[in-house]
């Protein structure tokens, strides 16, 4: 039988990622883990091992944003249902009163995927001013769009509703809870711990394209120990959609409490809402904040992640530097698998997700 290590060592010495770091785990706990691979190639080589810290991306958004968006809930008495704009002014407005909670959660808002903010703002608030000014795609709850956006909106929110910065929410709410070392900005102490991500902004430059003319804020040299993500670098680091930083240990204590038979954070009746569709369209179902790994026809994706291998009720999220959690509850499995593949630079020739679905195809035989 292939062994999930030996597939992602293949891979490495093919130069599709430069390292990897990943669990497969069971309700019960972990049943394998390992890391390969260098986590820095330039400028000098380190290895990687299972203290690499990765940058997570948007695995901040489920890891983070979903798991305070639902401890906050039993505190401060709001409803998903609630309108956004009961929180933020910036949306008490006629296109965008009707947007709620849960259709941030649910990437339902009609919000754009995604915008060069750091061009014209250097902070939450005032990317929070020009979402206010973006034109909606569609009316709230008509369809699915993932939106950096809506979470970046949500990351302000839960501030507000929690009264503290987003990083000490979750880092007293939900890392100390579950004995995480996640963190944002990893300090010079973490540094040598910390896989690098892209030299020079590149991909962000090129996607950017003329909306950042003149803009002086581009990071030159191997980013390590910042956000890769542009957006949440400018605005300190700390954001509702990405800046997470963490090892394959620490995603595996948090992403456990969907599987685990006694959670410290989600209850019960909780569960519901983070494994079932929560967005009301049949296209790209989600639950908060995690895509469904089903299709219209009830069958799993074979496109996904996931792919077919797992089952139609796997839920889970990817990010953009190459991080991913998966969790199929009818396999009773988790799997976490983190790469820096945008290392040192981004290579849209590499069809992640098909280098996923391997990895989970094996691993799911471990």
């Amino acid at each position: 039988m292939r062994a999930p290590a030996d597939f992602l060592a293949e891979r490495i010495d093919a130069g599709d990622i430069p390292s990897a770091s990943w669990i497969i785990a069971n309700a019960e706990g972990v049943i394998s883990e390992g890391s390969a691979g260098s986590a820095v190639i330039l400028p000098s080589r380190v290895a990687a091992s299972r203290e690499t810290l990765y940058d997570l991306a948007s695995l901040t958004k489920p890891l983070v944003t979903t798991l305070l968006a639902l401890l906050l809930r039993r505190e401060a008495g709001f409803t998903f249902g609630d309108r956004a704009a009961r929180f933020l002014p910036e949306f008490d407005r006629l296109d965008k009163r009707d947007i709620t909670l849960s259709n941030l959660l649910t990437h339902t808002s009609g919000l754009p995927d995604w915008a060069p903010l750091y061009v014209k703002g250097a902070s939450i608030p005032e990317y929070l001013r020009q979402i206010r000014e973006k034109e909606l795609l569609f009316r709230p709850a008509a369809l699915v769009l993932y939106s950096d956006l809506g979470f970046i909106a949500l990351g302000a929110i839960l501030e507000r509703i929690g009264g503290s910065p987003l990083d000490r929410l979750a880092s007293e709410l939900i890392f100390e809870r579950v004995g995480a070392l996640a963190c944002f900005r990893p300090g010079p102490d973490r540094l040598p711990r910390v896989a690098a991500t892209e030299e020079a902004c590149n991909y962000e430059r090129v996607k950017a394209g003329t909306a950042a003319a003149g803009y002086r804020g581009w990071r030159e040299g191997v980013i390590r120990g910042e956000a890769h993500d542009q957006n949440a670098f400018a605005a300190g680091g700390v954001a509702g959609h990405a800046g997470l930083f963490g090892t394959a240990r620490d995603v595996y204590l948090i992403a456990r409490e969907a599987l685990a038979s006694e959670p410290k954070l989600i209850r019960e009746d909780e569960m519901p809402l983070i494994r079932e569709a929560q967005s009301g369209t049949s296209s790209e179902p989600r639950s908060l904040a995690y895509r469904i790994n089903r299709l219209e026809d009830g069958g799993p994706d074979p496109s996904s992640a996931p792919g077919v291998a797992l089952s139609p009720a796997t839920f889970g999220h990817n990010g953009f530097t190459g991080t991913s959690v998966w969790i199929d509850p009818e396999a009773g499995r988790l799997f976490i698998l983190l790469t820096n593949r945008v290392h040192p630079r981004v290579r849209p020739e590499i069809d992640m997700n098909a280098l996923r679905r391997e990895f989970h195809r094996l691993a799911l035989q471990a």
